[in-house]
């Protein structure tokens, strides 16, 4: 008797759908196998089959997946009409949208083909379709409020011709990271506080909601992007090009951290870690509850490259070997902002800081600065930094970074800081001057904090729903590699990129 039900391989050649999209077809409950297995293998049967063709037609149609679940069980023909005529009005509008953008982008770059100087309307063209785009892009993400699309406005408007040629240079890196299931990391640095870049996907979180300024990436000189360690090699290639031909540094760098995500997601299926709050007690309270093993930022080693190449004397100094970091991470994180400024701290060993800051409660910062709220004015972020001084001088923040940065370079070479006579003149407020003199070189990044928590939420999560797969996915990666899993990619003093793709 012939049998008639089908493996997940032979259901997939049959239908031309890969295994990762009937994994994700039964997790939206669009066709769900008959069975499993003994083996506890996906088991179809001939007749889902056509419901199978079904969906890959309504999907080649535009229909999202939600719509072809409707599509799926909508028997009424008076109904699906409505939903295929609503579809196809859809489709001649973007049709539409897109005849005009081609139009426009063939018309500039005629111009430039033949050596012409840009119109203002080509220029408005140009900078008009990035707008458009990016607003339409946020939309789809859920940002809808007026401040956001203010904000992505005047960040477009700081963008110079290289910037706008980067920002499709990486929507390229990010749309064949989707095609090939690669995973990218949440975007360092200055990168991570563009709105327009987590327009196009390669940021994983809302600039604004963590108080980061999408100014700062239109002055940005490079752009690091993290990315699986054991499938970077194209990305790498990628991004050198776009360097090449934007004139900015853009960096590539191999993550272990992304491997591990994805081997673990390869046993258990995909996970939606965005859908999981910040706020939930499993995530903040982890080190305490599981130990600190695997969870990313928290686990202290000393084995990783940047600390290796140190002097004897330098390794001396900024070993943290004596910390009882089991104590420390004995009280619960209390929100995010709570996890970046603890590690913060830690990372740039300034231990009775800490202690300050455990022992001060809101409402402990002076009134001068309600910036520090969140800090309980023990340390200042750099974003929060500029906010003080622009606040204090009147100044937009993008004119005041590079005062910022000129005065710690100075520092750091040893030189008088002369630039600090920039903040003096500008704030007439003498004891905000002074604040802001004393601590411009003791300040973090708050964009590279919130990196870091992006990578330990998603430890917590697995640490704590999948230990066993998780643990032993570390453990095959440091075997295969003979590395530790939390080394990370930067560019050396020697001139050597670390972990460069």
């Amino acid at each position: 008797m012939m049998k008639d039900w089908l493996s997940v391989g032979e259901f997939g050649k049959k239908t031309g759908l890969s295994h990762k999209a009937l994994r994700i077809y039964e997790e939206k409950g669009l066709l769900v196998p008959h069975s499993r297995s003994e083996g506890q293998h996906r088991v179809y049967t001939e007749s889902q089959l056509e419901t199978a063709r079904k969906i890959v037609q309504f999907k080649d149609w535009g229909f999202s997946l939600e719509q072809i679940k409707v599509l799926l069980i909508e028997t009424s023909e008076s109904t699906l009409k409505e939903l295929l005529e609503r579809r196809l009005q859809e489709s001649r509008t973007a049709a539409v949208s897109i005849s005009q953008q081609i139009n426009a982008l063939e018309s500039v770059l005629a111009s430039l083909n033949y050596g012409h100087e840009l119109t203002e309307l080509e220029r408005s063209q140009v900078m008009e379709n990035l707008l458009d785009r990016s607003v339409g892009n946020l939309k789809r993400r859920g940002v809808i409020d007026q401040e956001a699309h203010a904000r992505v406005e005047r960040e477009v408007s700081l963008y110079s011709k290289d910037k706008k040629a980067l920002v499709a240079g990486v929507r390229n890196i990010v749309d064949y990271a989707k095609a090939n299931d690669i995973l990218l990391g949440p975007g360092r640095g200055n990168s991570a506080s563009s709105l327009v870049l987590y327009s196009e996907g390669y940021g994983h979180f809302n600039p604004l909601k963590y108080g980061l300024v999408p100014e700062y990436f239109s002055a940005a000189k490079s752009i690091w992007i993290d990315v699986e360690f054991s499938r970077s090699k194209e990305i790498g290639k990628m991004a050198d090009d776009i360097a090449k031909n934007s004139g900015i540094e853009v960096l590539a760098f191999k993550s272990p951290v992304l491997d591990i995500l994805k081997d673990v997601q390869d046993q258990v299926g995909k996970i939606d870690f965005d859908s999981f709050s910040d706020e939930d007690p499993m995530i903040l309270g982890a080190p305490a509850k599981l130990g600190l093993r695997g969870l990313y930022g928290v686990e202290y080693g000393e084995n990783f490259h940047a600390f290796q190449v140190l002097s004897e004397e330098n390794k001396k100094k900024y070993s943290l070997s004596h910390v009882n970091f089991d104590e420390l991470y004995a009280p619960p994180f209390t929100s995010v902002q709570d996890f970046m400024v603890r590690t913060s701290l830690l990372g740039q060993h300034r231990m009775h800081k800490l202690d300050l800051y455990s022992s001060r409660r809101d409402g402990d910062v002076d009134p001068k600065y309600p910036e520090l709220n969140e800090t309980r004015g023990v340390m200042v972020f750099h974003e929060d930094w500029d906010r003080i001084f622009s606040r204090a001088s009147g100044i937009e923040i993008t004119e005041l970074a590079g005062i910022r940065r000129q005065i710690v370079g100075e520092i750091i070479a040893g030189k008088e800081p002369v630039s600090a006579n920039e903040v003096r003149i500008r704030v007439k407020d003498e004891k905000i001057a002074n604040f802001l003199l004393e601590h411009v070189d003791k300040n973090f990044m708050k964009a590279h904090a919130l990196t870091t928590w992006w990578y330990y939420k998603r430890t917590a999560i697995l640490k704590s729903l999948w230990p066993k797969e998780y643990l032993a996915a570390i453990e095959r990666w440091e075997e295969k590699n003979q590395m530790w899993w939390m080394e990370f990619g930067l560019p050396m003093k020697d001139g050597i990129v670390h972990l460069k793709a």
